[in-house]
């Protein structure tokens, strides 16, 4: 913990300095604005109360003065509690943890028994209507729950499937991972591979990202059900991801799931789609929210109450860029605005005319020529808008999302880059339509940043499918198409 703490501290020591600022537009509270007894429960999601929390309290507790945090294990596995104090400050904190599982934090959230909600999938109307049978008074409805600032999300989770570097094979279906991991295939040379037994490793469910792997590959949240029903693994479960790692970079029939930042060695499969395209688990496309095991983490605060001050103190410090930059090293990507890879522009305009959805739609000419012209000698910003179903109002991220691209345009090595809002959209239904739709997207966008941010020449414009970045074949990723892209170029005359 100690090694682990201090490789935290000076990863955000360095990051701070080359991007402080950027990655949150929310303010933290001062030291001087926090009561003298700081007290924050937080309940829910594993992934974030196991995960996050114990490192981030440990930054955050740092930044208002008190340095030393002890862990203080609960009777029940799940639960444990962080204090700090120190002797010539009357200050003390305490942040109770219960980490039982993202749908077990919303009701101590609803009965006064939790501050914040640690939830690893976005609330859901049956969440909502579970609480009103329990006999829960005055539930918030769905539409309040996802207000900016109720709802927020505070980082990205990226999950890579992982063999050894010399396997040949480079892609698998999500519905081929599955399989081989429920034992319906059971050799390589099922999916092109050599004639060997494949060999299952995975980590121990509360360490190993075991919720993300049942929800996204397996279709079973239930973990420990998702877990028993896998097929018999070649080793017991692994505490330590770098050990699992090094154990699938050493053995050729290998195969297993680990965060993106814990692979080592060990070589990431291509995630194939159904227009036969695939995606790698790169860290730019995690940001983008584009590679398809890939998450949100989130912590809902409750609408029919307001925040106590150290509640919300504590949920914008990790907002905030420093807190984002403690995110970091926990272990997941943060928000902070990253930009694309040199070969990122060339390869988007390659497949400019793909609405990938088998080639139904053909991509017409203006939106083809519109969109290559707009990204010409530009370099695409993380910062991806995403909207409310159905409707051209932004969802809770893209409106937080707004203010860091704020941030990030106000430092000085952007003063001479303008701003590219491009909308995009599925390739269902009618093509007029769905360009239209796109352009009053980028255009509302565009107007948000001139009336609330003071950035006035930024520019818009809709391409409807054209450049998809999901296959339109699997209604599961056809929303993300459903997007406004943001792009950096140089400024006329600059």
């Amino acid at each position: 913990m100690v090694q682990r703490l201090s490789k935290l501290l000076l990863g955000l020591t360095v990051a701070t300095s080359l991007g402080a600022g950027v990655g949150g537009a929310a303010p933290s509270a001062t030291a001087q604005e926090l009561p003298n007894d700081i007290q924050v429960r937080l309940a829910g999601s594993p992934s974030i109360g196991q995960r996050m929390t114990t490192d981030a309290v440990t930054v955050w507790a740092k930044k208002i003065g008190l340095p030393s945090v002890r862990v203080n294990a609960g009777v029940d596995p799940d639960e444990y509690e962080l204090t700090a104090s120190r002797a010539e400050s009357p200050r003390k904190l305490r942040v109770s943890v219960s980490s039982k599982g993202s749908s077990a934090g919303i009701e101590p959230l609803l009965r006064g028994q939790a501050d914040l909600w640690m939830a690893s999938n976005p609330v859901q109307a049956s969440d909502l209507d579970a609480m009103r049978r329990r006999g829960i008074p005055n539930v918030p409805t769905l539409a309040q729950f996802q207000a900016p600032g109720i709802e927020n999300v505070v980082g990205l989770d990226g999950l890579a499937i992982v063999t050894n570097p010399h396997n040949p094979v480079k892609r698998l279906a999500i519905s081929q991972i599955k399989d081989m991991f429920q034992g319906r295939i059971t050799n390589w040379s099922q999916v092109g591979g050599p004639n060997l037994p494949i060999k299952l490793y995975a980590m121990e469910a509360g360490a190993g990202y075991a919720d993300v792997f049942c929800s996204a590959v397996i279709g079973n949240p239930d973990v420990a059900k998702c877990m028993a029903g896998l097929a018999r693994l070649a080793a017991p479960l692994f505490t330590y991801p770098d050990d699992l790692s090094d154990q699938i970079a050493d053995e050729p029939a290998s195969l297993s799931f680990v965060a993106f930042q814990d692979k080592r060695n060990a070589r990431p499969i291509e995630i194939g789609t159904a227009c036969n395209t695939a995606l790698d688990p790169d860290s730019f496309l995690i940001k983008t929210n584009e590679y398809p095991l890939t998450r949100r983490l989130y912590i809902y605060a409750n609408p029919n109450q307001p925040l106590t001050a150290a509640a919300r103190a504590y949920l914008d410090f990790l907002l905030s860029g420093q807190g984002q930059n403690a995110i970091t090293m926990t272990g997941f990507a943060t928000l902070s605005p990253s930009l694309s890879s040199e070969t990122y522009s060339a390869a988007r305009l390659d497949a400019v005319r793909d609405a990938q959805d088998g080639g139904h739609t053909r991509v017409r000419p203006p939106e083809a020529r519109n969109f290559q012209e707009a990204i010409g000698g530009g370099d695409r910003l993380s910062v991806t808008l995403r909207f409310q179903s159905g409707t051209s109002e932004l969802d809770s991220r893209a409106e937080a999302d707004l203010g860091r691209l704020a941030a990030t345009m106000a430092l000085p090595a952007n003063a001479d880059k303008q701003v590219v809002l491009i909308g995009f959209s599925s390739a269902g239904g009618d093509y007029t339509g769905n360009r239209d739709l796109s352009r009053d997207r980028a255009g509302s966008v565009r107007e948000r940043l001139a009336s609330k941010y003071g950035i006035k020449d930024a520019i818009s414009l809709g391409v409807g499918p054209a450049g998809a970045v999901a296959c339109n074949l699997d209604p599961n990723y056809a929303q993300l198409n459903q997007r406004v892209e943001v792009w950096l170029r140089k400024r006329p005359g600059a």
